[in-house]
């Protein structure tokens, strides 16, 4: 029988595992927005004679929002280098303590990032803050978005370190589950 421990420890990792879906998929979707903005921008440059001033603004805010609401995602499915020539060499107890002390660190790092960008976007949004540029884009959005991408970062950090207090994988997604 199933304790309500592991149901609230499956249940809390089936909401952090969405959450980072999700960040994955409206990453996908921002890459897919530059690559619209940097066709319409060289279509309308080639063809038109007129350069659309807001794409390269945009783009670059698409790509950060890309970055970071896909860094969660590329976390749990195992895409990020990792180094694990040491962990293959050692006993695996040893290993899961080695995993389990880089996994405090990032979640550490990731926390720190997250409550850095979640401060610089509510400042930006305090101070009606806006880009530098002709096209003068309200700093609040593109900086709520990686703030948003660094706590789902951190979320699954936590994850896998709850994955590994459990003895399970630390990436997980299709093909390794």
């Amino acid at each position: 029988m199933t304790s309500l421990s592991s149901i609230r420890f499956r249940r809390t990792l089936a909401v952090i595992d969405g959450v980072t879906d999700l960040g994955g998929y409206i990453g996908a979707l921002s890459l897919l927005g530059i690559l619209g903005l940097i066709a319409a921008e060289l279509f309308s440059r080639n063809l038109l004679a007129y350069s659309l001033h807001f794409s390269w603004d945009l783009a670059g805010y698409l790509m950060g929002t890309c970055f970071l609401l896909a860094s969660g995602s590329a976390l749990k499915g195992g895409s990020h280098v990792r180094v694990t020539a040491l962990l293959e060499t050692l006993p695996r107890a040893v290993g899961r303590v080695i995993e389990f002390a880089a996994c405090g660190v990032g979640l550490v790092i990731c926390g720190y990032l997250t409550w850095a960008l979640v401060e610089m976007a509510w400042l930006s949004g305090l101070r009606g803050s806006t880009a530098a540029t002709s096209f003068r884009v309200p700093l609040v959005y593109p900086q709520s978005a990686l703030a948003i991408g660094a706590a789902i970062l951190t979320l699954q950090c936590l994850a896998q370190m709850l994955r590994l207090s459990r003895g399970e994988p630390i990436s997980v997604g299709p093909g390794l589950e």
